[in-house]
């Protein structure tokens, strides 16, 4: 997707995408397995990045066990919902900067200036053009410290078939939509 679908998107949806994380049990798994791991494989203090955090969720959760965030995300739309959402939680003393930008292009941090990069919830898989993915996780590898964890979560061909039969079904049939996808893993909306 271009950027420019990428923030429509989000911003039609902003509130709904701040309570996917916590709105049935196959999304709050998503959710708890990630809090999971990344404490399990994170030091115990420092700076992190949250690269594609949307409204918030995961910033908010990190701040409050104690770690400095940085949230970064495309669309402002979900930036002010992680604003009123990290001031109702009281945990803005940790959460250092929330900035408009692109996971792309993290020109604006230093090489090796976080000690934890999350780029979860699939904003990886919004970028479509191959370099331009490439270049996203150069610059999540770039601003990491060196041995700091990086946690990355994509949209795999598996959730995207689930979602497509969950919410999609009758758009299965149209022109061979699900074959299309089992084959490819793609699907570009509409």
């Amino acid at each position: 997707m271009t950027q420019k679908l990428v923030r429509e998107y989000y911003s039609a949806i902003g509130v709904k995408e701040w309570r996917r994380l916590v709105r049935d049990p196959y999304h709050m798994l998503e959710f708890d397995t990630s809090i999971h791991f990344i404490k399990k494989h994170s030091p115990m203090a420092g700076l992190v990045l949250d690269a594609g955090g949307g409204p918030g969720r995961y910033t908010i959760e990190l701040a409050k066990l104690g770690y400095d965030v940085v949230l970064l995300d495309l669309t402002p739309e979900l930036l002010e919902i992680a604003k009123k959402q990290i001031k109702k939680a009281r945990v803005g003393v940790r959460v250092k900067q929330i900035l408009q930008g692109s996971i792309n292009n993290l020109s604006i941090f230093d090489d090796n200036t976080f000690d934890i990069v999350l780029c979860l919830g699939g904003a990886l898989a919004h970028i479509i053009d191959v370099k331009q993915r490439e270049k996203a996780i150069d610059e999540l590898i770039r601003v990491a410290k060196k041995n700091a964890p990086i946690f990355v979560s994509v949209i795999g061909k598996f959730a995207t078939l689930i979602c497509t039969l969950i919410y999609w079904p009758k758009d299965l049939e149209i022109n061979g939509l699900y074959h299309e996808i089992y084959d490819t893993g793609d699907y570009f909306g509409d």
